[in-house]
């Protein structure tokens, strides 16, 4: 990664740094803030689905993360058993659900 230019024209949202061709501002009606171009289609999905993030850095090819407030969410991690379905790839693998009202 560059080194990016740091800045505080952007701190009332979330951001600490000038804007590159790879950001844009996004509002998901919980006011706008700066995302990453790769990660706005997810971003978008999670909170029209009602789970509010709060913070992400969605970089293709590199290190990811995304934040999603836990607000009247439930989380389980499980191990995987497909009972009710014929396959099994995914059988003993981990997996995380995440339990929320649209």
């Amino acid at each position: 990664m560059d080194q990016l230019t740091p800045t505080t024209a952007y701190a009332d949202c979330n951001h600490h740094h000038e804007l590159t061709p790879d950001h844009e501002m996004v509002d998901f009606g919980d006011g706008a803030f700066v995302a990453n171009k790769a990660g706005v289609p997810l971003l978008a999905a999670l909170n029209a689905l009602g789970l509010r993030t709060r913070t992400h850095h969605i970089e293709k090819g590199g290190h990811c993360f995304v934040s999603i407030l836990l607000d009247d969410v439930r989380i389980e991690i499980a191990t995987v058993d497909e009972i009710h379905a014929d396959r099994t790839k995914y059988n003993g693998k981990k997996e995380l659900l995440l339990f929320w009202k649209s």
